[in-house]
């Protein structure tokens, strides 16, 4: 009984020390400068709000240098840093490679996987400068979705990109062997297709399907998002 009155009287005695610091508190914040209580009051709202160091920030998008993306119809240019360096897509340089691809025309959006596609091509050939032959165009397949790029990458044969590119799970790529084309088609889809044409520019009547339809079904099962990476 005597333990049980002693452990009431300590819970007591830490109950009324807690009060005393809060009327001390309160005295001093009384008495105190107005501007001291706001600045006091700044930092605590500025430490609340403060988010916790980003864990996302990724050690491979810091290290992505800017690539240089070029029309080769208009000769606009830019440097493109796709990603920010948390990995995130960066929304203003999406704008500006989609600006370029537009070949003055009003920009369209692009759809982002492609973007990415591209970009990481040009990064697996050492940062390439990615030259934009077309992207967006009316009423043209995956081009009049915004799913579809035509791009060369400079100082790295066509065939070359389109054989690194075949690899890509769910994914359309074409190689454009006429001697008045020369470029590789990207496009993004659920089921991968391969091709070669080399048809002159505006027709198609060259077209032949490449690749192992059996390999690209098992790739396009296995997809993740993170293979797109540039990683």
């Amino acid at each position: 009984m005597a333990h049980g009155s002693e452990r009431r009287r300590m819970r007591n005695l830490v109950h009324a020390a807690r009060w005393a610091l809060v009327a001390i508190a309160l005295f001093v914040a009384r008495d105190a400068p107005a501007h001291l209580v706001r600045g006091a009051a700044v930092y605590l709202e500025t430490a609340l709000r403060t988010p916790p160091p980003n864990e996302r920030t990724a050690s491979w998008a810091i290290a992505l240098p800017p690539i240089d993306v070029s029309s080769v119809v208009t000769r606009e240019h830019a440097s493109v840093r796709l990603y920010a360096d948390d990995g995130e897509i960066d929304d203003s340089a999406r704008a500006t490679l989609e600006r370029i691809a537009a070949n003055d025309n009003p920009p369209h959006v692009l759809a982002a996987r492609v973007e990415q596609l591209l970009v990481r091509a040009s990064y697996h050939f050492g940062g390439a400068p990615v030259q934009l032959v077309s992207a967006f165009r009316w009423r043209a397949s995956r081009h009049g979705t915004g799913e579809a790029i035509d791009f060369k990458l400079k100082g790295v044969p066509s065939w070359q990109v389109a054989a690194y590119l075949r690899k890509t799970p769910r994914a359309g790529v074409g190689i454009y062997t006429n001697p008045n084309t020369q470029f590789v088609h990207i496009d993004v889809r659920d089921q991968s297709y391969h091709w070669v044409d080399a048809s002159p520019p505006g027709v198609h009547w060259h077209e032949r399907g490449l690749g192992d339809t059996a390999a690209n079904t098992k790739r396009d099962a296995a997809w993740i998002p993170e293979d797109d990476l540039p990683i």
